[in-house]
């Protein structure tokens, strides 16, 4: 199953790109299909941010995400990492005193926001302060219009960068340019450019029943936690999201040595339940992977069995992430070192899956021997972690009990 965007190059002064705004596809097909805006926006912030890397960490440019009235107003932009993204308010949203309230609230947060396809309506003015970009429609509105407006209002723009949007000639460039416009995006410097990535595809079943666990009367946490433990694509997606969180409310870009336990703790029910709406309603299809997802499984649980003989609960849970992980490059067809960029990991588990050192790599080496049925190397790796083949097997059993233990039917 593969996920798609377009992305279109933002421009400065210099034709230098400085930015992309991401649009949603549902296929290679280049044009926004039949959904509400809502949806798109919904499905692509589940894709692009949680579930597929949007690039690498050293990766500069910025994204523009287009956002609704009510998804701003119900804090949907808050789970996105504000070092990366520009909020684009949608040009049919509301300049009601609830966005007004979302708008000042991101921008003290320190995210960067920009008024789409401005109307130049007056009932904008008072949000103007706290607006970052301002992108006016140069094909809706004439040169003409455009000058009178920022002539009239000067002042009030003063702090504020104007983009001009569907530019398609070099004269219109030009025009804009000496208009004051800093920045730039249309087809006369690039049309949308589709791309498709593989797609973290959930068990529909677990997806179901987190989200009847975080929305009932009293969540249980536990509950919560072996729910998310059992399915790899909903465990590195929080796991995305709660560094997001983290950075946008702390600025702390990652933390380690964390567990599913102190990530569930730490984002409390009302953001699990955010989490839930976000990565839960958009992800239905069919898993066309089942069997990786169910080797992932198996693996992680084994991995946790053989660390818990160190009676380290760290141990356990990292040895768990690991055996989880360990095929993630394989699901996505994206290098592993790109992945564990998208996700704060403690530095033994990135020496196991990136560098394929440590004990816990030797836990998961140990769980594809007996997968690849190499018994001989199999019970000379168990008797150099100091365990004999029957203990062995017998967490081999167990594990594979406990994949068994999914509902019939992944993903239907």
């Amino acid at each position: 199953m593969y996920a798609f965007v377009a992305r279109q190059a933002i421009f400065d002064s210099q034709m230098n790109t400085v930015g992309y705004e991401l649009l949603f596809r549902d296929s290679m097909t280049n044009r926004f299909p039949d959904v509400s805006s809502e949806q798109a926006t919904t499905q692509l912030i589940e894709e692009q941010f949680f579930g597929a890397p949007i690039g690498r960490k050293n990766e500069n440019n910025s994204v523009y995400v287009n956002f609704p009235h009510q998804l701003l107003v119900d804090g949907m932009a808050e789970t996105l990492p504000k070092n990366r993204v520009v909020i684009e308010i949608l040009e049919t949203s509301e300049p009601d005193h609830h966005l007004l309230s979302t708008v000042k609230r991101l921008q003290t947060l320190g995210f960067r926001l920009a008024l789409d396809d401005f109307t130049m309506s007056p009932d904008w003015d008072v949000f103007i302060p706290w607006i970052n970009v301002i992108k006016f429609d140069v094909q809706k509105n004439s040169q003409q219009e455009i000058d009178h407006y920022i002539q009239k209002n000067r002042q009030l723009l003063q702090h504020t960068v104007l983009l001009a949007e569907k530019i398609e000639t070099n004269e219109e460039y030009e025009t804009f340019k000496k208009m004051g416009f800093r920045l730039f995006q249309g087809y006369f410097f690039s049309k949308p450019v589709v791309y498709k990535s593989n797609k973290l595809m959930h068990n529909r079943a677990f997806a179901l029943k987190l989200m009847q666990e975080v929305n009932i009367e009293s969540p249980n946490l536990n509950r919560i936690e072996d729910l998310l433990k059992r399915d790899v694509s909903l465990s590195f997606k929080i796991m995305r999201y709660a560094q997001n969180i983290l950075y946008n409310t702390s600025g702390i870009s990652g933390f380690r040595n964390q567990s599913l336990k102190d990530i569930v703790v730490y984002l409390g029910i009302n953001e699990l339940r955010r989490f839930v709406l976000v990565a839960c309603l958009t992800s239905f299809e069919t898993v066309r992977t089942a069997e990786i997802y169910y080797l992932s499984l198996i693996r992680a649980k084994f991995c946790e069995l053989l660390a818990s003989r160190s009676q380290s609960y760290q141990m356990s849970s990292e040895a768990f992430m690991v055996g989880l992980f360990s095929l993630l490059d394989v699901i996505l067809e994206t290098p592993l070192d790109v992945l564990m960029g998208q996700i704060a990991v403690s530095p033994d588990v990135i020496k196991a899956l990136q560098h394929q050192d440590g004990l816990l790599y030797r836990y998961v080496l140990l769980a594809q021997l007996y997968e690849q049925r190499l018994w001989v190397e199999a019970s000379d790796m168990a008797g150099e972690l100091g365990l004999s083949e029957n203990v062995v097997m017998d967490m081999m059993n167990t594990a594979t009990r406990w994949a068994d233990e999914l509902p019939v039917g992944f993903g239907k």
